[in-house]
């Protein structure tokens, strides 16, 4: 990278690249909106694609997916978390109400924050994470690709030096300035009503298409104020182009010539005659040249500029909200993706949040990746998916053990013991090294820690249970990030038949962010579970949603306590794979029924029903996400005779 060059403390050369696999832990190929229509079958594009939604960090998602898309990307557009010296919250619906309140500022057991500013060490830091996501972004660029970056005036100024060094000067294309509220006073300073963003292609072949919007009421009485006797609004526009020329458009035509005022036809003269034959050319009573009657009917509008102030944010009573501050109107993404890509391009956007970028993009014939380290934000990225009619076929992938391995490294290093002991201090428990299987204290509590790459299995469970039952503890909390499916109960009695108190706790994702690890803002959830019932009629399976338990609901706060009124009230979604491990794939949940809750539509299905083809043995997998984004698993076995 030549010519101006950005630096600051700690800028490092060269982006470190992480060559991890990506795992498809779900697979969607139904829609809600599409159940009993021709889209119902969920059939791929003839090529195999499908659409991916990825839950990772960016950083590590964008090394994997260099491997795979390099070079073939038509558009990007990211919105990253602007230096708003604020957290951005979702807010958290229960049952058939929405709640309005911001649910994040209460300190309890469900605190979480879907967006982080990303300025730990001020504008440095913020930069680096920056710079290290363009440098992959533009090699995921096709030649024809262009790049979006949707940020703050305060930190814009900066960016457009950044992408200068990445992208160079030549190919930068606009700073679009979009006004997204109304002038509003300050005490202190101008206003700030608009947010800047930045577009840089990859080269000069990039993909361009003209918008147009609407001419206001001004323009078309100033230009348009001319009424044939048909009644059609049009103006009056030259016939002919500076300079003379030789060829069709120099020809004199209907006793004409160009020539002779220094110019030429601005068309062949054969269109002439064609514009002559629909009443298009206006002749002069004078004998001067003859013009163009350009109706109001022919023009596009006006053509689309820099500043764009048509297009409001999403407020209160929109009908696209969906509870997140950040979330940008579905007509800012619609021109950005109709000027700068073609139907069937692929359009990426690694900080999906509200999942704007792939409903419009959907909606446009555009194929699409869309990736966010926010559970909140993937959960209701796939909701919106599954919401509009037509919805293709996708994918939802994560870096699972991968990652996780990778933070290890780069967190604790290689050894198990410094791994352990952190997880333990991020309990706030205290670490024993003593056992084999129980790594700390919790009070009378221990506690063991399962392994990164590998769920927490029954056998784990079972030995830590008898090591803290000879180590004379009353009760044992067991941490993973993972766990064996339908765990929940068999340990429950093993414990039992001990004489022990036995929870079993989430690691959460969040505390792979050093960020959130200075924050504090996180927290290990205790596994809720799930019960259904299942009923065969000769072919038929239908499967009910009975019960979904959340341990201790008494350290929820009022807030959402209050508006409990019965177990569904948890549930925000949940989904069956009616032959999970039938594809050959064993760890692959294939969504095929879906149920879920949307501001617009609360009630909740709790019944679902799917005919089988062929006799035999399979597997039933249910998954719920809970009001707080987390994901919960079952199964049954069924038998068709």
């Amino acid at each position: 990278m030549s010519g101006v060059r950005l630096e600051w403390d700690g800028k490092e050369e060269k982006v470190a690249r992480y060559r991890l696999p990506l795992q498809v832990v779900e697979t969607v190929n139904a829609s809600r909106a599409d159940r009993g229509t021709l889209f119902a079958d969920g059939s791929e594009e003839s090529d195999g694609w499908r659409n991916r939604l990825i839950w990772g960090d960016n950083l590590h998602v964008l090394s994997a997916l260099v491997e795979e898309f390099a070079g073939q990307i038509d558009l990007i557009y990211i919105d990253p978390p602007f230096d708003s010296r604020q957290d951005y919250k979702v807010r958290i619906a229960v049952g058939d109400e929405v709640a309005e309140q911001d649910l994040t500022k209460i300190s309890s057991v469900i605190e979480e924050k879907a967006y982080r500013d990303t300025w730990g060490k001020g504008v440095e830091s913020y930069l680096d994470m920056l710079y290290k996501r363009l440098v992959l972004l533009r090699e995921l660029l096709s030649d024809r690709g262009s790049l979006f970056l949707h940020l703050a005036p305060n930190v814009s100024h900066l960016a457009r030096v950044l992408l200068d060094e990445i992208f160079g000067q030549e190919n930068f294309r606009a700073e679009i300035i979009w006004k997204r509220t109304a002038a509003h006073a300050s005490t202190k300073d101008f206003g700030e009503i608009h947010d800047s963003i930045l577009c840089f292609a990859k080269s000069s072949k990039h993909i361009w298409h003209p918008q147009y919007r609407p001419y206001d009421d001004s323009y078309v009485k100033s230009h348009y104020s001319t009424v044939d006797e048909q009644g059609r609004q049009y103006q009056s526009v030259s016939l002919t182009g500076p300079g003379k020329r030789s060829g069709s458009t120099g020809k004199t035509w209907r006793g004409f010539d160009p020539n002779t005022i220094g110019r030429h036809w601005a068309v062949p003269i054969e269109e002439l005659d064609h514009l002559d034959t629909e009443g298009r050319i206006l002749w002069s009573s004078k004998g001067g040249f003859p013009r163009h009657k350009r109706f109001i009917t022919d023009a596009p509008g006006q053509p689309i500029g820099d500043v764009w102030d048509d297009i409001y944010a999403v407020n209160a009573q929109a009908k696209e909200r969906l509870g997140y501050d950040t979330q940008k109107p579905e007509a800012l993404l619609e021109r950005i993706i109709k000027s700068s890509s073609d139907e069937g391009s692929i359009v990426l956007d690694c900080f999906t949040g509200s999942g704007t970028t792939p409903a419009v993009a959907e909606r446009l014939n555009r194929r699409w990746i869309a990736v966010d380290i926010g559970r909140f934000a993937i959960h209701t990225t796939r909701k919106r998916l599954l919401g509009r009619p037509g919805c293709k076929p996708f994918e939802v992938c994560n870096l699972g053990r991968y990652e996780r391995q990778v933070w290890q490294r780069d967190t604790t290093g290689a050894g198990l013991q410094a791994y352990l002991d952190f997880i333990i201090d991020l309990y706030g428990a205290t670490a024993v090294h003593e056992f084999q299987h129980i790594h700390g204290t919790l009070g009378k509590r221990a506690v063991h820690v399962g392994a990164v790459d590998a769920p927490v299995s029954l056998g784990e469970v079972k030995e830590s249970l008898e090591e803290a039952q000879s180590g004379g503890y009353p009760a044992i909390d067991v941490l993973g990030w993972e766990f064996e499916m339908g765990l929940h109960e068999i340990v429950q009695d093993e414990a039992r038949a001990r004489g022990l108190d036995l929870r079993l706790r989430q690691i959460p994702r969040e505390v792979m962010d050093p960020r959130v690890v200075a924050s504090g803002e996180f927290v290990f959830h205790e596994l809720a579970y799930i019960k259904v019932e299942s009923k065969v009629k000769k072919r038929e399976v239908s499967v009910r949603l009975v019960d979904f338990v959340i341990p201790n609901p008494g350290l929820l706060p009022a807030s959402i306590r209050d508006k409990i009124t019965g177990w569904s009230d948890y549930v925000d979604y949940w989904a069956v794979d009616f032959t999970f491990g039938e594809s050959g794939s064993n760890d692959t949940f294939h969504n095929q029924w879906q149920s879920y809750r949307t501001q617009a539509n609360r009630s909740l299905e709790l019944t679902a029903v799917s005919d089988y083809d062929e006799p035999g043995t399979y597997t039933v997998l249910v998954k719920v996400v809970d009001i707080f984004g987390n994901d919960t698993t079952t199964s049954v076995a069924v038998t068709i005779k």
